[in-house]
């Protein structure tokens, strides 16, 4: 395989070659993200096994545990009663130097009839082994995913698991599960078992069964800073900048939160039914009771000068070059402030 085909060679090609039944001899699935590399072995095994084959086609080796007689040696027999024999190596980067120079040799003219997987979570593209390996196979590098591309990836996910999410949910899910892909489809697993019948994840979801699963959370966050305890919302603040939680993202619960503890004082005011109030403000009936306490620390105007404080914060963090650190820090101590 030619080495600039290796190169443009994408996650997004994997799938469609999969889906073709378009199967390499040879792949390398290596990188940090573990979860994407486990992922990829676990889509290809689904697309190249049938059901049953498994149990006489397919090996799982450990780097750590095997050589690279073995591995040639599974690689070169025959599948029974299925078209392809799958061999998986996991950790293969602890395989001695002399089974990696056997692989090398056996890659060169390999079983047409036999896929091996060499998975690793330890090394980079920047790896000997892997430059060498990559001109003879498909390799795919699992690299931690950049905070613009983690929004797409939980939308595909939860797409490929026959359901959809809105923007605002995602990004309530990403700033509580962060950049770990193992985390966040952990999540993901949590909130689908809510959903029952329903195939739309909203915000209540995610609350409802991401709000409790850090020691420090966002919604811990919201209220503090709403029960006015300012010794509990500056430490809280602190360990989420700590676990690189995004100002702008903390701004935006906050906003959020304040805005429905607005609409629950003016629907408490018109005396509505809880079951009303939960479906308007799109609250899990589970945590209204708490919005409708925190509602009634306040008055209305005190509601609108918070929303003001949070507004000037907002274009503070956009357009100032004051530390975003201390400028939550600065709207926790206002509104505290207010009577």
């Amino acid at each position: 395989m030619a080495t600039d085909k290796i190169v443009k060679y994408t996650a997004t090609r994997f799938k469609a070659d999969l889906k073709k039944g378009a199967f390499a001899p040879l792949y390398l699935f290596y990188g940090q993200e573990d979860y994407l590399v486990e992922s990829w072995t676990t889509k290809l095994q689904q697309a190249l096994l049938k059901p049953g084959d498994a149990d006489f086609n397919l090996d799982i080796l450990y780097g750590n545990e095997t050589d690279g007689a073995a591995i040639v040696n599974a690689a070169m027999s025959f599948p029974m009663m299925a078209e392809r024999r799958l061999v998986i190596v996991r950790d293969f980067h602890q395989l001695k130097e002399k089974s990696i120079k056997l692989l090398t040799a056996y890659a060169k003219n390999p079983s047409t009839s036999s896929c091996l997987v060499l998975t690793s979570g330890k090394l980079k593209g920047t790896n000997s082994i892997i430059k060498s390996l990559s001109k003879l196979g498909v390799a795919l590098e699992a690299k931690p995913l950049y905070d613009n591309h983690v929004m797409p990836w939980i939308t595909s996910h939860v797409k490929e698991r026959g359901y959809s999410i809105t923007l605002p949910a995602a990004n309530l899910l990403h700033m509580n599960a962060g950049n770990s892909l193992r985390r966040l489809a952990s999540e993901i697993d949590k909130v689908e078992l809510l959903l029952k019948d329903r195939k739309e994840i909203d915000i209540p979801d995610i609350e409802a069964a991401v709000g409790a699963s850090r020691e420090f959370n966002i919604f811990e966050f919201a209220d503090a800073v709403v029960d006015k305890n300012q010794s509990k919302s500056l430490s809280i603040l602190r360990r989420l900048l700590e676990l690189g939680e995004s100002p702008i993202g903390m701004l935006v619960m906050l906003t959020r939160h304040y805005s429905i503890i607005a609409k629950a004082k003016e629907m408490l005011r018109l005396h509505a039914r809880k079951d009303e109030m939960s479906k308007s403000l799109k609250v899990n009936p589970y945590f209204l009771d708490k919005y409708l306490r925190q509602a009634a620390k306040y008055n209305r105007s005190q509601i609108a000068a918070v929303i003001q404080l949070l507004l000037d914060a907002d274009q503070k963090l956009k357009s100032s070059y004051q530390k975003p650190k201390l400028i939550i820090e600065s709207l926790i101590f206002e509104i505290n402030a207010l009577h």
